[in-house]
């Protein structure tokens, strides 16, 4: 796997994350997290067909599936996106009740990521050979951890009291 690609890749999330500040005033917090949400995704769909070699065949079999696959994630996705902004609306008045909500929505969210990863196994073994539909759910977590790392990195800890 081209590790030059995955770096431009974390790159880029971490551009589009800085590219729209919490507290610009300009463009709302949904508006800008959408955006970024739908560079990165066009970004991904590239860096996935870069690293996963298909026939003409399992490229027309391949890409309706990774289509559907990243529309369920993209709602759940927008899932995450609120969950922030609650979390960010929410800080400075946050209390034990709403840190545990917190806790649990993000668990849920979880819960129904992975959910979509299994639903969507058989489907990808279905139209690829079993090393390559490896290899893009292989490729699907690196970009994940990327993300992910992105967005925790900008999102303070819950506030506690010493």
């Amino acid at each position: 796997m081209n590790r030059t690609v995955f770096g431009v890749f974390a790159v880029f999330v971490t551009v589009s994350a800085r590219a729209f500040p919490a507290g610009a005033q300009s463009v709302d917090p949904w508006t800008a997290a959408k955006q970024v949400q739908a560079d990165v995704s066009a970004d991904r769909q590239a860096l996935v067909a870069a690293n996963l070699p298909l026939s003409d065949g399992e490229s027309r079999a391949f890409w309706p599936v990774y289509r559907e696959y990243r529309g369920d994630l993209d709602k759940i996705g927008d899932r995450v996106i609120a969950l922030i902004a609650a979390y960010g609306a929410n800080f400075d008045s946050m209390t034990d009740a709403k840190a545990d909500a917190f806790f649990a929505d993000s668990q849920g969210i979880e819960r129904d990521r992975l959910a979509v990863r299994e639903k969507y196994v058989p489907r990808v073994r279905a139209v690829l050979p079993a090393r390559k539909a490896a290899r893009f759910f292989q490729i699907e977590n690196k970009l994940d951890a990327i993300v992910q790392v992105t967005v925790s990195s900008e999102i303070p800890l819950v506030p506690v009291n010493k």
